[in-house]
């Protein structure tokens, strides 16, 4: 028999240990060929696409991402293998296999994994290339989809990137298989284990890691972000390795102490497995955690800012559109009579529409030390505003008003009740007592004083017409899709003037098309991340199977029912696919409020549904693992 095909014996002997690393493969390179295909595009080199360049940019960050990932990925599945493997290399040795010979075995196999998966992975890649293209233009809002091309240069960087990777990781790796004794390799599985130990320090000390990282980020805001984030990450990452490989122990080893548990049904079985389990696999599970950790951060990060944006821009622009003029019957800024036209001309239709007539009051304001501008607004105006939108009313008794602030996101009060504002109407000084302050905003117009109907109409006699504020405007039904109405009535805005025009489609246009293109980008990473963590769980179960079965032989001689086997599996396998999620959840949950401090925003909507759906994914990764896991321990 020559090399080769013992090499392609050994893969097919193996095949269930090869299987979940040989798709993470293909995956990785098929996902790093379409975002080289882009990034090589004539239609994007050539500058012919609007935000090509920073899309570009954002792929070729993901292609060093996913490079990086691949390299430890793939290495930790060689030295996996590797490690399975003693016995095979022992038997080799003692038959007559030199060292270069071993090496040689290794190299062909992990080279033929190698070009398998490079050919399969640009084979997938072409296939899906213009589906790909074609969900990148509708997201560039581009008239006609990107041209399919040959991706030769795309073709050569993958192919020749990945073999070079799997060259040198095979080199690295490979070395390990030639430099035990023949006796180390041939007793490597029948060494017997020590019993799991456990440091009660330690076990304090993943605690207080995690308890503090905890305690930073659920206080953590926009200004403490850069400094708190690095050492956040430190403990956090410091905690999960210890909980793993110190804390699953301790907890294992109080449960056997508890009689009533350990003694019950088979879990005297369960809880002995296991603890060998997790702190045998205790660096994996730290890893598939952490991957955990980053893939719902990460996919909750951009499900917020991609739908979360929405409810954001609706709370800073209460009406579709809107502007301020200074004069009653002053029109600087476009005409209200040309928006009504245009918006009819284009056949979209009108919610509700907003005159607010106000005055321009300097206040000072002690809590922002500085006079600002405001505009004093009737109760009732105001209360018939904020009516319709779902905002608390107010009341304000003659010689007293509201601060309204504008800016929800800023969670401070610049008033205080009872204060005194000294105040300016029309050159003429005036005092005015303050109820407090209210957030938000309910027009399009700047800070608000709200003023009692009666001295707003006192008020409102000492200034003229021509310097009253007026406060326009119009909200539209099915807003998200004005964006070409839009564009019509922004081009009768005088450049000056732009900055006093305020449209909630055109942000809301941007950052759809931004948040679009960065989730679609950073859900294939996502996804590749995913099925890397359930493979390393899934060939790390197989690389244990021989060690598995020769107990479990044990234990069917000694009376244990096929019913009870299929419980020991299935919770052991349980164990190992559920506990990094929930530790991988938990740090989420709280990377997610430190969000939420910093975006003012209610993310557990959207944290709740990637949570979801990443779990759903995970239950069918840890079927298919336990079927197939299961028939090869009892049938095989």
């Amino acid at each position: 028999m020559k090399f080769r095909q013992l090499a392609i014996s050994n893969m097919l002997g193996n095949r269930h240990q090869y299987s979940a690393f040989f798709f993470s493969s293909v995956f990785a390179v098929m996902v790093f060929f379409m975002y080289a295909s882009f990034i090589f595009h004539p239609d994007v080199r050539g500058g012919k696409i609007l935000g090509g360049k920073l899309v570009s940019i954002g792929m070729i960050a993901c292609e060093a991402i996913i490079v990086i990932f691949s390299f430890f990925f793939v290495l930790y599945s060689c030295s996996a293998f590797l490690t399975s493997r003693k016995k095979e290399f022992g038997l080799f040795t003692l038959f007559g296999f030199t060292k270069l010979q071993l090496r040689r075995l290794v190299l062909y196999e992990n080279m033929l994994i190698c070009l398998l998966s490079i050919a399969a992975g640009i084979g997938l890649g072409m296939l899906f290339n213009n589906l790909f293209f074609m969900m990148i233009s509708d997201m560039l809002n581009m008239e006609l989809p990107l041209r399919f091309y040959f991706p030769r240069a795309a073709m050569l960087l993958t192919a020749g990137g990945y073999i070079l990777l799997f060259l040198l990781i095979t080199l690295i790796s490979m070395r390990y298989a030639s430099n035990q004794q023949i006796s180390e390799l041939l007793v490597a599985s029948r060494k017997p284990k020590q019993p799991p130990r456990f440091s009660l320090w330690l076990v304090l000390l993943s605690a207080l890691c995690l308890g503090s990282a905890y305690v930073l980020a659920y206080t953590m805001n926009t200004g403490t972000m850069i400094r708190l984030m690095l050492p956040i990450i430190g403990l956090v990452m410091l905690g999960t390795y210890f909980v793993f490989t110190q804390s699953s122990v301790a907890l294992l080893k109080s449960l056997q102490s508890s009689k009533p548990i350990h003694y019950r049904n088979t879990n005297m079985i369960i809880i002995s497995q296991m603890m060998f389990k997790l702190k045998d696999n205790a660096r994996v599970l730290f890893l598939v955690s952490v991957l955990c950790a980053v893939i719902l951060t990460a996919s909750g990060f951009f499900n917020t800012f991609l739908y979360g944006i929405k409810e954001q821009l609706i709370e800073r622009n209460p009406q579709t559109i809107g502007f301020t003029e200074t004069g009653i019957d002053t029109h600087s800024i476009v005409h209200p009579d040309d928006v009504r036209h245009i918006l009819k001309e284009d056949g979209i239709e009108l919610d509700y529409e907003v005159k607010l007539i106000g005055l321009p009051i300097e206040a000072v304001i002690p809590g922002m030390q500085r006079t600002v501008q405001t505009m004093g607004v009737s109760q009732s105006d105001y209360n018939e505003l904020a009516s319709r939108l779902h905002m608390s009313l107010v009341e304000a008794a003659y010689g007293h008003s509201w601060f309204v602030y504008p800016y929800i996101e800023i969670k401070k009060d610049f008033v205080q009740p009872g204060e005194q504002l000294s105040m300016t109407v029309n050159g003429q000084p005036l005092q005015m007592t303050m109820h407090g302050q209210k957030t938000g905003k309910i027009a399009n117009a700047p800070y608000l004083l709200v003023l009692n109907d009666k001295q707003y109409q006192e008020l409102a006699s000492m200034v003229p017409d021509e310097l009253k504020l007026v406060s326009y405007g119009f909200e539209l039904k099915e807003w998200e899709k004005a964006g070409p109405t839009i564009e019509r009535i922004n081009k009768l805005v005088s450049s000056e003037q732009l900055y006093s025009f305020v449209s909630r489609t055109t942000e809301y246009t941007a950052f759809r098309q931004v948040g679009s293109l960065v989730f679609f980008i950073a859900i294939f990473v996502s996804i590749l991340f995913f099925i890397a963590s359930g493979s390393l769980l899934f060939f790390k179960l197989f690389t244990e199977l021989e060690e598995d079965k020769a107990q479990l032989y044990s234990l069917r001689r000694i009376g244990l029912t096929h019913s009870e086997v299929n419980r020991i599996i299935t919770v052991q396998i349980a164990v190992l696919f559920y506990l990094p999620c929930l530790v991988g959840g938990v740090h989420a949950a709280f990377a997610m409020k430190a969000l939420s401090n910093m975006l003012h925003a209610n993310v557990w909507l959207y944290f709740g549904i990637v949570l979801l759906v990443y779990m759903a994914l995970q239950t069918v990764y840890f079927w298919i693992a336990k079927n197939s896991y299961f028939k090869k321990m009892l049938y095989q």
